[in-house]
Parts: structure tokens; C-alpha cells; sequence
């Protein structure tokens, strides 16, 4: 059975995403807890989205989020509105979304670092000592990732370059897509 679903496994291809495979039987973290079209069969039925890159936790969708490229989103909006309030409206959008993305994050990792700290106790009671160990490396992970978000959170602050390469391309695009227009009027007017 195990083999039948390695071939009928679905890619998810994007130019600038690192692999992300569809498997219905695991559940990594509930990363995509609401899937979307992509991750539908002809039936309708739903499929869950497992990292399959990273440390496959969620973490990575943040990791992901700073790496984006909107290089090209960018230069498609200065092509249609070359005014710089635009632009830096919609670079607030993207931090601002970067901003919401780690509190979402946070509030993940908050809830199972509570769960886990129940079952540790839960484990001692009943002298279940091999399940903590494993629970207690969980728990040193989850506390070192809300750690290493809120470090990114106090660059972000910061405007340190590593937690703003998203806006940045989205500058260069926006610049390289003003002289695009600009070279395109000029060129209609001659």
C-alpha cells in the first residue's frame, strides 16, 4: 500500500519554492491546516501538505517568507502605478505580513510547547522515562525555535539586511519596473 501511494503522491512545482510534497497520510505539524486548490483531487477531497525540505517545522515557513523573491511583483506594479507612495505601501504590506507570519508562529510553538510540558508531567506520573527523553528533546527544539523567532523579530526591528532581502527585492523590481515605463514612453514619443 505504502508503495502505491509513493507514486500517487502529488508535487506542488513553484519556480521559487523549495520542494513541498502532498501526502495524505502524515501530518508534519498540521502545516497547511486549510489547503488549498492545489491540494485537491478531482473529488474534492483534501490532502495534507508535508515540508519535505528544512527541519520540516514551522519555523521553515518563515525561513521561506525572508528568502521570497517579489523581485517580479515588484516591476508587474510599477508598470501599472509608478508612484513611490504605492510602493511603500505595499513594502509595509509585506513586513507587516512578515510581522503577522511570526506571531503566528510563536502562538504554534507556544501551543505545543504547553502540550508537551502536560505529557512530560503526565509521562513522570506513570514512570514512562524513555517517552520524556524524547519529549524533553522535542521541548529543547520548539524553545530554541521561538528563541531564533524572536531574535529574527528583534532584527526585523532592527531593519537588519537578513530579515529584509523580501523588501529589498521588491524595491529593485519596483525600480527596474519604473524604468521599463520609462523607457517605453520615451520610446512611443519618438
Amino acid at each position: 500500500m505504502a508503495l502505491l501511494n509513493l507514486f500517487s503522491s502529488k508535487k506542488v512545482a513553484n519556480s521559487d519554492v523549495n520542494p513541498v510534497e502532498i501526502n495524505e497520510e502524515q501530518d508534519v505539524n498540521n502545516e497547511n491546516e486549510n489547503p488549498t486548490e492545489d491540494s485537491k483531487d478531482e473529488e474534492g477531497k483534501k490532502h495534507l501538505i508535508t515540508i519535505t525540505w528544512g527541519t520540516g517545522m514551522p519555523i521553515d515557513v518563515i525561513f521561506h517568507y525572508i528568502h521570497k523573491n517579489y523581485e517580479e511583483e515588484g516591476f508587474q506594479d510599477a508598470l501599472i502605478d509608478q508612484d513611490v507612495s504605492y510602493r511603500d505601501t505595499r513594502v509595509l504590506i509585506i513586513r507587516n505580513d512578515l510581522e503577522m507570519l511570526f506571531k503566528r508562529i510563536k502562538l504554534r510553538y507556544s501551543d505545543d510547547i504547553r502540550t508537551i510540558k502536560m505529557k512530560i508531567e503526565n509521562y513522570r506520573k506513570a514512570f514512562a522515562f524513555t517517552a520524556i527523553s524524547q519529549l524533553e528533546a522535542s521541548l529543547a527544539t520548539y524553545e530554541e525555535h521561538l528563541e531564533e523567532i524572536e531574535n529574527m523579530e528583534q532584527l526585523l526591528a532592527d531593519n537588519d539586511p537578513k530579515m529584509t532581502s523580501m523588501i529589498e527585492s521588491y524595491k529593485r523590481g519596483f525600480m527596474k519596473g519604473i524604468n521599463a515605463a520609462t523607457v517605453d514612453f520615451i520610446n512611443a514619443n519618438h
